[in-house]
């Protein structure tokens, strides 16, 4: 009778396995997962741990929570497999997938219920700026180069409006804040969800909008290029049926501070608004 109780275990484990490796391909053992935020790798682990686990639970592997520095740092360790599916702004997403690194997985819905966002200009109250043409010879601070929210559509925006300001960048949303407050730019621009989330943290009421982008994506949910379909449909399916699910919904209310609500269909027309904002505003 003990033979048998070890025995039916170890049966079970290893059908498992095999329905894993059948499902995945041999070469998935665990998930690494990427995350390109601008936030301490501490806040990141932190803010997407219950992400990581709840996936783990519903694919049966470990999922690890990898923090690159930067977009180049996540392009290589996509091109050398170091991560396997990652959480990317449209901007980003777009130029791997462009040259053949990534394959979208999901869309993410923001907590305002739209895939699209705008970007806030604002400056101080009392600057005496009230419109985006006051901006001439102005300097601006962007958020980060790479960012689709924080750079590339209010770039875009001040270009049709024959604007060329001088650009700093400030590398996080507190500091595009505090930078305007502080007098040491004359205005600053920032996702317009992500704007009214710390205004929720900081006190911004010494602060003005002046005018919004057009819109842009929101962030997708990818994979790295050589991945096998079925694991692909399978994420796509696991992320995009969490509403459906007490545990899912959990997480997700979770992820609010991160602008997130859920996650949908990738329909790959919307990259047409990051075509179009790039042959402006680069």
């Amino acid at each position: 009778m003990k033979i048998k109780s070890l025995f039916l275990p170890v049966r079970l484990v290893l059908l498992f396995t095999l329905s894993i490796s059948f499902l995945y391909g041999e070469s998935i053992k665990e998930i690494n997962l990427g995350i390109l935020s601008l936030a301490p790798p501490t806040k990141t682990y932190k803010s997407w741990k219950p992400f990581a686990k709840y996936l783990s639970e519903q694919t049966g592997l470990k999922v690890n929570i990898i923090a690159p520095k930067g977009f180049k740092k996540l392009k290589k360790m996509a091109v050398e497999r170091q991560v396997d599916i990652f959480y990317i702004n449209s901007l980003i997403f777009y130029k791997l997938k462009t040259a053949k690194h990534a394959v979208a997985i999901a869309q993410m819905k923001n907590i305002a219920d739209e895939i699209t966002s705008r970007s806030d200009i604002f400056v101080r109250r009392d600057s005496n700026i009230d419109t985006v043409s006051q901006l001439k010879g102005k300097t601006v601070a962007y958020v980060s180069p790479m960012g689709a929210g924080g750079y590339l559509a209010p770039k875009a925006y001040l270009t049709k409006e024959g604007l060329q300001p001088k650009e700093v960048f400030t590398k996080n949303l507190t500091n595009s804040i505090y930078n305007v407050l502080l007098g040491k730019v004359d205005a600053a621009t920032m996702c317009g969800v992500n704007y009214k989330l710390m205004s929720q943290k900081l006190k911004t009421g010494e602060l003005k909008i002046i005018a919004s982008s057009t819109k842009y994506p929101e962030n997708v949910l990818a994979a790295r290029s050589g991945l096998s379909l079925a694991f692909i449909d399978n994420i796509k399916d696991i992320v995009i049926s969490m509403p459906e699910t007490e545990e899912g919904r959990i997480v997700l209310k979770k992820m609010q501070s991160m602008k997130i609500k859920e996650f949908i269909l990738y329909d790959e027309r919307i990259e047409n608004l990051t075509k179009e904002l790039l042959m402006v505003g680069k």
